[in-house]
């Protein structure tokens, strides 16, 4: 007892201690804020980097919020603010090659403009087109449980002031998975948020095709044909077909010219590691209310990744159907950055090629650094020169200048990141089992960098079947049946499977044997001076049929395209119906006991039989069920198509009575 009693106090105090203890928290990315020419020096003060094993050297990347609607990516920049006084300035720190569990979280403190500075606010933008009205950025990729800011750049491009709405979608339907919570978003030019705008519908558009119309027309002329520009509420209505969330802002008076940013903090929910190394998208709509206004729509493609490696190997799609496969292109994306001190003049990228894949239908669609394909014999001006070898496909970008993330006088990270964005066509009959692709990177004669895995695995699919067949017993001749019914598996299934059916089988009334059964009298039986000798003869007929349904459960394996293998066991509930006949023939003889001429007594005939004849008949009903176990073989185009079985196998029932049946399937 003292022995338990010590036990359990010990117990207590440890589990008080574990308690006790704080849960792990991520550091915070602190910065700090100094005067300086007229404006604040912005320096972060992040968490030491724990380098990981073999891995390039680590680094950190920097997004700065300053509080007044502009922001940057250096590492520590200098702004000047428009207004003095208080600014909630923002730092959001990405660690690459880190190991460390947690990434740094961003944080925010308030910074103090003693002075501002006229025309200062000359708010930074993520346009890439000059036309453009609106774009999206983010600060980082998006990874499981961590935080990523999307800077959404609007700006009006016509000669009219307007006011509209700002839309942003995310969570795509294609995806099972939810990936991103809304956190939250700060807004600098009154922008308001509020749930109702989402749905609002807006206002009447223009109606171009009557513009056009009057255009086309006019003067007489011979009529023109124009295609009208989307509408904001076509524009709405496809975004919300294809996302599943989304948060709306309305902006006002928007002037000629005049740009805006907003920014919205995302947060990476833990579904998204169901997708890792898989092509995402955020949406942005901007809705002017001006007719006179453009609409547009902007859609930002971002991977999702498990670690902050700027070389990774991403992949359009992540599951892909197996049934539509064959007529599918995937597109895969390699991203590359020099972290080296210097230019890289050649950067040659190495993908494995999954079997499967078919390499004399792969393209390259875009890359970056932008440069020609590659001519025979290379030209010396910078080109892009594609192969393919043992090892798989081969990128070599060849006499280009790409800076270094640790070069002199380089702030501008974006510059010394690559990518290449290559289409590549599956074969029809790839195999039916996740594939996967690495890329190695060579910055000119420097060691390889080794990037993730991109893997593609198969959505389950169904496959649906018509079976029709012939079941009989072999030791009983009058037992066949026919039979059809359904089957359901996967689809094209590779290795061993499970495939369920449901089988109807009917057999109309066939006749019974004839049964006869003789009663004849006994005359030692009669009693009495006179009496009545009684024979019977029986006769008993009848039909029997029966409507069943069958559901067999059983494992499968297509050992090749053409031949398949599998065991199970059957339910099989049979309602047998039919009719009884029995007709019934009475002969009564009459007898009278007499003396013998001998002297012994005797019954002697008195007269002619009387013979009456009673048919009757009965309706049969009866439900029973019956188990049964099997084994069959599957010969022709078992994974989908036609083919032709053979199940053979016991009904459990007073022992092990054997059956066979011969089917017909054609698997969809």
């Amino acid at each position: 007892m003292k022995t338990l009693h010590s036990f359990l106090l010990a117990w207590f105090f440890a589990t008080s201690f574990i308690k006790a203890q704080p849960t792990p928290q991520p550091a915070l990315a602190h910065f700090g804020a100094t005067p300086e020419n007229g404006g604040i020096r912005f320096r972060p003060q992040c968490p030491p980097l724990v380098q990981r094993a073999g891995a390039p050297a680590a680094f950190y990347t920097y997004y700065w919020e300053f509080g007044d609607g502009d922001f940057s990516f250096e590492e520590s920049p200098l702004h000047r603010y428009e207004n003095s006084g208080p600014h909630q300035a923002l730092l959001a720190a990405t660690a690459h090659y880190d190991d460390k569990q947690k990434p740094p979280k961003p944080t925010s403190q308030q910074v103090f403009a003693s002075t501002g500075v006229p025309g200062a606010l000359r708010p930074n933008h993520v346009f890439t087109k000059t036309a453009q009205a609106i774009a999206l950025k983010t600060n980082q990729q998006p990874a499981a449980g961590e935080e990523i800011v999307c800077i959404i750049s609007y700006r009006n491009n016509s000669i009219f002031t307007t006011d509209g709405r700002l839309h942003l979608f995310f969570n795509e339907r294609k995806f099972p998975a939810t990936h991103f919570t809304f956190l939250n978003a700060r807004t600098h030019f009154g922008e308001k948020s509020e749930a109702a705008y989402t749905q609002i519908p807006l206002q009447k558009a223009l109606d171009w095709d009557a513009l056009f119309e009057g255009i086309a027309t006019a003067g007489n002329a011979a009529p023109l044909f124009f295609a009208a520009p989307p509408s904001s509420a076509e524009l709405l209505q496809k975004a919300r077909q294809n996302y599943r969330d989304e948060q709306g802002w309305r902006f006002t008076a928007l002037k000629p010219g005049e740009q805006r940013n907003l920014f919205v903090s995302l947060q990476g929910t833990a579904n998204m590691l169901k997708d890792t190394s898989a092509f995402i998208h955020l949406k942005g709509v901007f809705a002017p209310f001006d007719p006179a206004v453009s609409p547009e729509e902007f859609t930002l493609e971002i991977e999702i990744v498990s670690s902050h490696d700027p070389n990774a190997i991403a992949v359009s799609d992540n599951r892909v159907s197996y049934r539509k496969v064959g007529g599918k292109n995937l597109d895969y994306k390699v991203r590359f950055q020099n972290n080296g001190e210097g230019p890289a003049q050649k950067v040659e990228l190495t993908v494995t090629l999954p079997e499967g894949l078919n390499a004399s239908k792969m393209r390259p669609i875009k890359w970056y650094p932008e440069c020609p394909i590659c001519t025979t014999p290379p030209q010396p001006s910078g080109c892009l020169d594609t192969a393919v070898t043992r090892d798989g496909l081969v990128f070599t970008f060849r006499n280009i200048y790409l800076p270094g993330s640790r070069q002199k006088g380089v702030s501008d990270y974006d510059s010394t990141q690559g990518f290449v964005r290559y289409r590549i066509e599956p074969h029809k009959d790839i195999p039916k089992r996740p594939f996967r692709s690495q890329a190695s990177i060579v910055f000119d004669k420097n060691k390889p960098v080794l990037t993730n895995f991109s893997k593609t695995r198969f959505k389950p699919g169904l496959s649906p079947g018509l079976k029709m067949g012939y079941a009989f017993q072999p030791d009983s001749s009058d037992t066949g049946y026919f039979f059809f019914g359904a089957s359901l598996s996967p689809y094209k299934s590779w290795r061993i499977y499970p495939q369920v059916e449901l089988l109807t089988g009917v057999k109309g009334r066939t006749d019974l044997p004839e049964r006869l059964t003789l009663l004849p009298g006994d005359i030692s039986q009669l009693m009495g001076d006179l009496d009545t000798l009684v024979s019977q003869e029986i006769r008993e007929s009848g039909s029997r049929g029966f409507f069943s349904l069958e559901v067999p459960v059983l494992l499968r394996k297509n050992f090749t395209k053409f031949v398949g293998a599998g065991i199970g066991g059957s339910a099989r509930v049979l309602f047998e119906n039919g009719e009884d006949s029995r007709q019934v023939t009475t002969t009564r003889t009459p007898y009278r006991l007499v003396i013998g001429p001998s002297g012994i007594v005797e019954y002697l005939q008195m007269g002619d039989p009387v013979t009456t004849t009673e048919p009757s008949t009965q309706d049969f009903s009866e439900t029973n069920l019956r188990f049964s176990l099997f084994a069959d073989l599957t010969l022709g185009s078992v994974r989908a198509g036609p083919n032709v079985g053979i199940r053979a196998g016991g009904i459990l029932l007073d022992g092990f009575q054997p059956f066979v049946q011969a089917s017909f399937e054609y698997k969809f």
